[in-house]
């Protein structure tokens, strides 16, 4: 290759791919394909698809309308296809599902884990849910049946039966003959769960520690007791991930009342947990709706943000109330109101940070039974510590642009109580929910935004009012 030409793997100047001297990209990326789309999808090479990452393909399709997207499809192989539909949100992948006959459907099921199955045909009808499962083998459908009887966001909606299994009173030569078997589908093998006759959980041995051991050992003499991971099915799909974040295991076993194994939620799942936590957290926190997407229709979203805003309007009619009480001070000090804002939006902020902490805290588990009272006192310290520094930057600025040392004083007074009272606020909040019963995160922003202007308002004008008229 000569000097100043591209190599394998770096980019020429129209923006392609080298894979070899001159060969074409291996893959599609997305802006390729929304290029190449011209409704039929004739262009496109179906090896090349096959390499492309399918979060690339969902969000093409999710970008199609459904005749559009049936002409995709039909350029996608059935592994593909199976490979896509578990990435997307299950209301996207069950409405992908019903754009295919029921024979290539149930040949893109019958490629999928018993719980990615579960995950894409759950928001299905309950008719379209019978129609295809029927036609199911009998113990594959009894199977979804009962993985689809748990709530979605719990550990039984999310865990697969799948997994590998040894009683423990088995040799480990015993164990590698039935691993070598492959009678049974298991989806993780790192770890093997030993169980009594009774199917109730021993304990788990990883397979590194089944190499090293000798042939003739029992599973119960080398098997880690950790029966206090297990989750009951019953349990919210944030314990599970609680439980594995904590422990670092690679799966989590689900047991039923009794201590007998049900089967295993696996980090792949945990990850999609804490992603969609963090994504509706942070939705929630300032009223949006929690499965809201860039991509919604403009009456969903609307429908979703609208009754949140509702709910501010009447909190922020409540500063304006505030404000109203002195309007005669105002009326007799303009920098009353130019002033105003600083504080309140400084106190917005500041809680804000607390409370975008505590309910993280809260989410992890982090926020033990008797913390509460330490807690608010530390964040009402730490608003008290930030309201002197801030105040005294303030206070400086505001008498040296107005050459009065009264306002200077007013406002260094306001932002040390605001602040303060922000800090505690942005404690108190979320614990609240919570004890209310309600998500720590729902709309905290919309109630702290209404305690902060008010109180915010309230303190600086009386303060100002006392110092300057």
């Amino acid at each position: 290759m000569g000097k100043g030409s591209p190599e394998k793997g770096q980019e020429t100047e129209d923006g392609k791919l080298l894979t070899g001297s001159e060969g074409p990209a291996e893959n599609y990326n997305f802006d390729e394909l929304m290029e190449l789309y011209d409704g039929d999808f004739r262009n496109l090479d179906r090896l090349k698809l096959s390499r492309t990452s399918p979060y690339e393909l969902g969000d093409v399709l999710l970008r199609l309308s459904p005749e559009d997207q049936v002409n995709f499809l039909k350029k996608l192989s059935d592994s593909v296809i199976g490979e896509i539909l578990p990435t997307l949100a299950s209301e996207d992948s069950a409405e992908v599902l019903t754009q295919l006959k029921d024979m290539r459907a149930l040949r893109i099921l019958s490629l999928l884990e018993p719980d990615d199955v579960t995950y894409v045909i759950r928001s299905l009808s309950e008719e379209d849910q019978d129609r295809l499962l029927g036609k199911l083998p009998v113990e594959s459908a009894e199977t979804i049946y009962n993985l689809l009887s748990y709530d979605r966001d719990t550990a039984g909606g999310l865990m697969t039966p799948n997994v590998g299994l040894a009683q423990s009173d088995w040799t480990v030569d015993e164990v590698f003959q039935k691993l070598r078997s492959g009678e049974e589908e298991r989806e993780n093998l790192d770890v093997i769960y030993a169980v009594d006759r009774n199917s109730c959980l021993m304990g788990s041995v990883t397979l590194h520690r089944l190499i090293r051991s000798r042939g003739e050992q029992r599973i119960g003499q080398i098997l880690d007791d950790d029966r206090h991971l297990a989750c009951h099915a019953d349990d919210p799909a944030s314990l599970v991930a609680q439980v594995m974040v904590e422990s670092g295991r690679q799966s989590i076993p689900i047991v039923d009342h009794l201590g007998r194994i049900l089967g295993i939620v696996t980090h792949d799942d945990v990850i999609d947990i804490l992603n969609d936590n963090a994504t509706r957290d942070i939705q929630v926190l300032h009223g949006a709706g929690a499965e809201e997407n860039i991509h919604d229709p403009v009456p969903y979203s609307v429908a979703k943000r609208n009754p949140w805003l509702i709910f501010n309007l009447f909190t922020a009619a409540l500063g304006a109330l505030v404000v109203s009480f002195f309007q005669p001070q105002i009326e007799q000090l303009t920098l009353l109101a130019v002033f105003m804002t600083l504080v309140t939006s400084l106190g917005g902020n500041s809680g804000g940070q607390t409370l975008a902490v505590a309910i993280r805290s809260l989410a992890l588990g982090e926020w033990r039974r008797g913390d509460t009272g330490g807690i608010c006192v530390r964040e009402t310290l730490k608003g008290l510590s930030n309201g002197i520094i801030i105040g005294l930057v303030a206070a400086f600025a505001g008498a040296f642009f107005t050459h009065s040392a009264r306002v200077g004083l007013a406002l260094f007074l306001a932002m040390v109580i605001n602040l303060s009272l922000c800090g505690l606020a942005g404690a108190l909040i979320p614990f609240c929910l919570q004890k209310l019963k309600f998500d720590p995160a729902q709309s905290a922003y919309v109630v702290l935004t209404m305690i902060t202007d008010t109180a915010g308002m309230y303190i600086f004008l009386r303060i100002g009012s006392w110092l300057l008229l």
